[in-house]
């Protein structure tokens, strides 16, 4: 009988509990939006009624906090449950979700949801690895050029059109969307999307969750609220708890558990949010507390500024930067003292303990303009926080970033002079920044300055000389000025550092560098020493086959040329990389075998992967010449000034005008460019052949 009895009450039980969620889930958040700009959450009314009419219908969660103020980092947290320093993207550039972590897409994938995204923002592109688990993933960002304030972005209603495509092919209604917009679209995609669902008869079985990836868009110098407390809204089906407010502190990574938790799906081990769905179901839910971590590397990553740190709970805010402060959240909390203080840093320590700083790796070419844009240029990996130098002072910081992230615009403008005098500057006023001198460096070889670069990279050296960074940059610059010995000597050194003690992608950078300086030595024993090394720091490089490929091409034995690039060619695209002039190589060796239009496109692809190789335009303006394809000519060499705005692009382009007989026109690029570039001192590549 007491059995009977209790089957009976744990049925009852189940009868009572609301059922798994069976209809649409839809995420939108909005890159840059501050909670207290919203009419729910204190701010004027008027300007976005569609917001306003979903907080009506939803449950409003009045401090909701993200994890960073950087969109990809934020993003990362919110679809992956797990903290930055777990998932592995630490700034906007540099990194990738980790391929063992698993997103909120995949994991309702699982569950019998069909999975789509569409995006606004660059910053979410597909390499990023945030597509993973969307069967759906559309990021199609217009390549268009950048100007002054102009981000790479797309309009949030053309977002929204996309997704509706997606959405109009659900032929169920038990599918997921992720929808992210920018603040200026946010509300009319808000009206969009709730009438989509109206007019499909799903609205009502519907969960809508709405958020922003972080607060004020102009922060990213601090972690306070206006850049880290964000809107959190959750329409539930039948608008069940509507009108609701949860004064309670939550956090992105809460989401995650949270949806799972709505389908019934089981939890990942590991998840350090909490399901918030005791909360949805009732007003008299609760959640145990718990703090709220969020930070901010970007000064460290991007010009070895002082990293930013902080951890949160329902009263105070403790961070840890140029120095360590608590402060308190909430009016009536009592003045921090210094145990409390101590106690909350001591809790931070004890979160970060076993989690180091992580290295970044270089962006694709293709992708260096537009990060750019976003304020994103490579540095240094971290040295030593106490190595940070003057960017640690009291003050400094803020000013710093500002000037810093003007020179990052300038460079995305492609007005190089300006942004190498912004890089200077700063240089001249924090000397010791190792990463700031690599990046002039770094930026004098792109512009073709090749020995003033290299100069600014050997005293980048003297300040950082363990880093294997440093001297594989300088072997591929004096391997571009065809010193070969120079580019060895720096090569060897960039092995030695790397191998004792580096990362595995530094390690394959390193060992890369070296078998491109031997296979111009012609030192194949050397050169397939090296590419080996390379493959097994990092299996996705297929540095052997390369290798083999211009071994062949070398000694004419073009379709063994062949078969050993496209094999290559077929590593990287399965692991979704790219390998400098490995298309540009196959498109040579299809010229050599009379296969014209299959060269064509990978002088293409190598154009698109590496937009700065100058040589690659070259050998697509001599493919089409030698076709007889005049027109085809003149938009590649227009490309090429368009792509390279510099002497040495302009000197290529007077070089292919000249080739193909057209001297008027060379003559009148080069005019152009003495005009542009007044007192360049790289101007002399106009006078002589590289």
């Amino acid at each position: 009988m007491l059995a009977v009895a209790g089957a009976a009450f744990t049925g009852w039980r189940f009868a009572r509990e609301s059922p798994p969620h069976q209809g649409p889930i839809v995420l939108i958040t909005v890159d840059g939006l501050r909670a207290d700009t919203l009419p729910a959450y204190g701010g004027a009314a008027g300007a976005t009624p569609n917001i306003d009419a979903l907080a009506g219908r939803g449950i409003v969660f009045e401090r909701a906090y993200t994890h960073s103020p950087l969109t990809l980092p934020a993003h990362a947290a919110l679809v992956s449950g797990q903290l930055p320093f777990d998932n592995g993207v630490r700034d906007d550039g540099g990194f990738v979700l980790k391929e063992q972590v698993r997103t909120i897409a995949a994991l309702l994938r699982n569950r019998g949801f069909n999975t789509g995204a569409a995006v606004s923002s660059f910053l979410l592109r597909r390499s990023t690895g945030l597509a993973q688990g969307f069967s759906f993933y559309d990021a199609d960002i217009p390549d268009e050029p950048l100007e002054e304030g102009v981000l790479p972005r797309r309009d949030g209603l053309a977002t929204f059109d996309a997704a509706d495509q997606w959405i109009k092919s659900q032929s169920g209604q038990r599918y997921f969307l992720f929808l992210q917009v920018d603040a200026r679209s946010a509300d009319a995609v808000v009206g969009r999307l709730v009438a989509e669902l109206k007019r499909t008869r799903r609205y009502n079985d519907s969960t809508i969750v709405f958020t922003a990836a972080h607060g004020d868009p102009g922060s990213g110098e601090t972690l306070d609220d206006a850049s880290l407390r964000v809107p959190l809204i959750v329409k539930q089906p039948g608008e069940a708890g509507a009108g609701r407010r949860v004064p309670l502190p939550v956090q992105h990574i809460d989401l995650l558990p949270t949806l799972l938790d709505v389908v019934r799906a089981p939890m990942p081990s590991g998840l350090r949010g909490r399901s918030l769905r005791a909360i949805l179901d009732k007003t008299s839910g609760f959640v145990p507390d718990q703090p709220i971590y969020a930070e901010l590397l970007a000064p460290l990553y991007r010009f070895e500024g002082q990293p930013l740190l902080v951890l949160s709970n329902a009263s105070y805010r403790f961070v840890r930067g140029i120095d360590e402060q608590l402060r308190p959240l909430v009016p009536d909390a009592p003045m921090p003292d210094a145990a409390r203080q101590q106690q909350m840093g001591a809790a931070l320590d004890k979160l970060l303990q076993g989690h180091p700083i992580d290295a970044p790796v270089p962006p694709a070419q293709m992708d260096e303009d537009r990060l750019a844009a976003f304020g994103y240029l490579k540095g240094l990996s971290p040295a030593p926080l106490s190595a940070a130098g003057e960017a640690n002072e009291a003050g400094a910081q803020a000013a710093l970033t500002a000037a810093h992230r003007r020179a990052a615009f300038l460079v995305a403008q492609k007005k190089y002079s300006a942004a190498l005098d912004a890089l200077r500057a700063i240089s001249a006023k924090h000397q010791g920044l190792a990463s700031v001198q690599y990046q002039i460096g770094s930026l004098l070889v792109r512009t073709g300055r090749i020995d003033e670069g290299s100069r600014v990279l050997t005293a980048a050296a003297a300040v950082r000389p363990d880093d294997p960074e440093i001297p594989v940059a300088l072997a591929s610059a004096l391997l571009r000025a065809r010193r070969a010995d120079d580019a060895a000597m720096q090569a060897e050194q960039a092995v030695a550092l790397a191998d004792a003690g580096g990362s595995a992608p530094m390690k394959a950078a390193a060992h890369e560098i070296a078998a491109r300086v031997a296979l111009v030595r012609e030192d194949t024993t050397a050169a397939k020493l090296h590419a080996a090394a390379a493959q097994k720091a990092d299996p996705h490089m297929p540095l052997p086959q390369f290798v083999a490929g211009r071994l062949a091409y070398d000694d004419g034995r073009y379709e063994e040329a062949l078969a050993a690039f496209k094999e290559a060619a077929t590593t990287v695209g399965q692991a979704n990389t790219t390998l400098a002039e490995l298309h540009l190589n196959l498109g040579n060796t299809y010229a050599r075998l009379d296969r014209y239009a299959e060269a064509e496109a990978e002088f293409q692809e190598e154009l698109r992967e590496y937009p700065h190789n100058i040589g690659t335009y070259a050998s697509l303006a001599m493919l089409y010449r030698a076709s007889n394809r005049d027109q085809a000519v003149e938009h590649v060499i227009g490309d090429l000034v368009e792509a390279a705005p510099t002497p040495e692009g302009y000197s290529m382009a007077a070089r292919l005008w000249t080739i193909v007989g057209e001297r008027a026109r060379a003559e009148a690029l080069r005019s152009d460019a003495r005009r542009r570039f007044r007192g360049d001192p790289s101007l002399a590549l106009l006078g002589r052949a590289r």
